[in-house]
């Protein structure tokens, strides 16, 4: 239960919203900047408070672009806040995507799989093989030809009896054990009668013995076994009277040689035979078949191997030359630029052995024209790991800002994916976008949004330059852009052509471009400006460079606001310091070849102002600087640069802040609660400056009477406030009347 609730006797303390809410004012200073930038975000747009952020996103300087230097200008003058949208070409300027800017790329490669041994095989016949003793297999490797030879003897015995013996009268016995025949068990020999003679009793084991043949060699019974190899095996036993008439010895007589069984050899002997025969310079493959193939130890092109056709035994394999290959390497990393643009062609990748030593790790770093930019240590291809490659260059906040890498998913490990050591080539493809970049390009489509269009988020913009660009069209889009689409809570600083005299820039303004009494939302500078070369690399070795001004104007302007009531000031003359642009050298040369410089020269600036065009000059004994205060519009409500950006501020914070009125009650409580809100605001801004008068009375006015809201209203849910303000008007000219000082004449008369 709440403790406030009255059900008990207490005290209850509470906490009242203040009858007067403060009005926060809103910044009056906030630039909107579109143009073409060497990188950065396309149909976006980027908040940046400084020239070193933003260059994290939009590049430096490049030739083909006024943006960059013109929020150079900017911040040197005292500006703040920066917005920046990027404009290429578009196809559709209702689909932001289809811009015609390219990124670049490359693809890293790893140092590739191990070079390849040469093979032969597999072969068409599968184990056993069923060899003889003293078959080989002639195999020549890098022009060495050994024979690798299958060696195998049978179980051998031979008796002892001097023939013709004595006639057998049947029924003798002997014992016979031949190693795998019978099962292994002993065979019983038995005499039919009647042998004598070493045929009469090889004869006779013949007829009744498994895996072994007796013959007569040299008068004497010798019995082989059919097996050849170290499994073969044959013993006569003591068991039985035939034995010791024969005289058989009787201890076990065994095969020999490098097979167990020559005659069904298994593809594990084939391997240990010809493996030891070349001395480790190959290896033998045994397929799932049991067929085999035989490879080279060393890899690479350069090794070979071939069966020869002297061969006895080639188990299927071919008799043609087969080669090794070297290693090939496979494509594991590819990078892009960040942002699509022509600057990525300048860019290399510089893989280097990691610096925590780790092999499978790898330093890279990011060049631009030869010139390391970034550098991320100690990266793997391991995407289990905290250092895995993507996550640290693609990072949001602390990755790459030039590039971004993809990972191409070689099934290896991480150290045989990881990028070769050394320096890539260039990027290739990149392309800014520029081909068919018209005046659309800039304006946009609201429907994209792409353009100026792309500002439309940004509530506190108030400032709007697109610099270097001179057109009618942009510049109508501009002031359009701000007082319809806006609804006049922007202003417009428009750039002249460059190189006009006095007389042309006036005819651009009368009749090229017809902006003249076009709108008070603007207001256009004349001539350009010189400053030294920020980077000679770029724009060459001249010691200065001369750019369009919108930049250092809006600089000055929010240098300005930063003062109190400075909003309200005309951003002109040298009183204060509020017209001086610091950081230029001059202005363009006079193309008329003039040797006093136009915009020295009084009678110029008797030209050009009245067309409202505001001189960047230099008096006598003072600093460059604005010698004009005038939007384009001499009829609109505030002529003025310093009434129409007040306005602006004052409207645009007022109609923020009466926010928190919406949905309240519309009545008469309500509305005198708006008219005392807005009366402390405009009163705190009266106090600064901002008005004719220091005196409310004068200074301004606020009506929520019931004529502005009749009932009618009240039912529509309608509170119509109106706002009169007595706006300072700067003192463009100073009329100073000289006269004869008569006084001690009509001193004299008169006594």
């Amino acid at each position: 239960m709440a403790s406030t609730e009255l059900l008990a006797s207490k005290v209850v303390i509470l906490e009242e919203e203040p009858n007067i809410p403060a009005i926060t004012a809103l910044p009056s200073a906030v630039l909107l900047v579109c143009g073409i930038t060497e990188r950065g975000p396309i149909a976006d747009r980027t908040l940046v408070t400084s020239f070193d952020e933003y260059k994290k996103v939009y590049g430096g300087f490049t030739v083909n672009s006024q943006v960059a230097l013109a929020v150079h200008g900017f911040f040197m003058q005292g500006g703040s806040f920066a917005w920046i949208t990027r404009t290429v070409h578009f196809t559709d300027l209702t689909d932001p995507t289809t811009y015609t800017a390219t990124k670049g790329s490359v693809m890293l490669q790893n140092a590739g799989s191990a070079a390849s041994p040469a093979v032969v095989g597999p072969g068409t016949e599968t184990e056993p093989f069923h060899l003889d003793p003293g078959d080989h297999i002639d195999i020549d490797i890098g022009g060495g030809s050994v024979a690798a030879t299958f060696n195998a003897t049978g179980g051998q015995i031979t008796d002892a009896a001097v023939y013709p013996i004595a006639a057998l009268t049947g029924g003798e016995t002997m014992g016979i054990t031949v190693d795998g025949a019978n099962g292994g068990r002993e065979q019983t020999i038995t005499a039919v009668g009647g042998e004598t003679s070493a045929l009469d009793i090889a004869n006779l084991i013949n007829s009744q013995i498994l895996g072994a043949a007796a013959t007569v060699v040299g008068g004497q019974v010798q019995l082989d076994t059919d097996k050849k190899g170290t499994d073969a095996g044959i013993q006569v036993t003591t068991v039985g009277t035939l034995n010791p008439i024969l005289i058989f010895p009787t201890a076990k007589s065994s095969g020999t040689g490098n097979v167990a069984d020559i005659y069904n050899v298994t593809a594990l002997e084939a391997e240990a035979v010809i493996e030891a025969a070349h001395a480790a310079a190959v290896d033998v493959v045994i397929g799932g078949t049991g067929a085999l193939s035989i490879e080279t130890v060393a890899t690479g092109i350069a090794a070979t191997i071939q069966v020869l056709g002297t061969s006895t035994v080639d188990f299927g394999l071919d008799n043609d030359v087969h080669t090794g290959s070297d290693a090939t390497p496979e494509d594991t990393l590819y990078v892009e630029g960040k942002t699509p643009g022509a600057y990525a062609n300048l860019i290399t990748i510089l893989i280097e052995n990691a610096s925590n030593g780790e092999a499978a790790s790898f330093n890279l770093k990011v060049l631009s024209d030869g010139a390391v930019k970034e550098t991320f240590p100690n990266l793997t291809m391991d995407d289990t790991s905290t250092q895995y490659v993507e996550t640290i260059v693609n990072n949001e906040n602390y990755g790459s800002n030039l590039v971004v890498v993809t990972d191409q998913g070689l099934v290896l490990s991480a150290l045989l994916k990881r990028p070769v050591n050394g320096t890539s080539a260039n990027m290739t493809g990149g392309d800014d976008g520029l081909t068919g970049l018209a005046d659309a390009d800039y304006l946009g489509n609201e429907a994209g949004p792409t353009g100026l269009y792309c500002f439309d988020v940004v509530a506190t913009g108030s400032l709007l330059i697109v610099p270097g660009v001179y057109t009618p069209a942009v510049h109508k889009g501009m002031m359009d852009y701000a007082e319809v689409h806006r609804n006049g809570s922007i202003f417009c600083v428009l750039d002249c052509p460059p190189g006009y005299t006095a007389q042309e820039v006036i005819e651009y303004v009368e009749t090229t471009a017809a902006i003249l009494e076009y709108s008070e939302y603007g207001a256009i500078y004349w001539p350009w400006i010189k400053i030294t070369n920020p980077q000679t690399s770029v724009f060459g070795t001249s010691e200065t460079l001369t750019v369009p001004p919108s930049g250092w104007i809006t600089g000055k302007y929010a240098s300005n606001d930063q003062r109190i009531g400075g909003v309200y000031e005309s951003p002109a003359g040298i009183g204060g310091g509020y017209g001086i642009l610091r950081g230029i050298s001059g202005v363009e040369d006079d193309p008329s070849g003039s040797k006093v410089h136009q915009v020295e020269d009084e009678r110029k600036r008797d030209l050009v102002y009245p067309k409202r065009i505001n001189p960047i000059t230099r008096l006598p004994g003072t600093p460059w600087h604005i010698d004009g205060g005038r939007t384009l519009k001499t009829t609109g409500n505030f002529p003025n640069i310093g009434e129409r950006r007040g306005v602006i501020f004052i409207e645009q914070t007022i109609g923020r802040s009466l926010i928190q009125f919406k949905h309240r009650f519309n009545n008469k409580t309500t509305r005198q609660q708006v008219s005392r809100v807005v009366t402390v605001f405009l009163t705190q801004e009266m106090n600064k400056g901002a008005f004719r008068s220091t005196d409310s009375e004068t200074a301004f006015f606020v009506d929520v009477s019931d004529q502005l809201n009749p009932v009618a209203n009240e039912f529509a849910g309608i509170l119509t406030l109106r706002i009169g303000l007595a706006t300072n008007k700067p003192a463009e000219y100073i009329v100073v009347l000289v006269t004869q000082d008569t006084r001690a004449l009509e001193e004299s008369l008169a006594a």
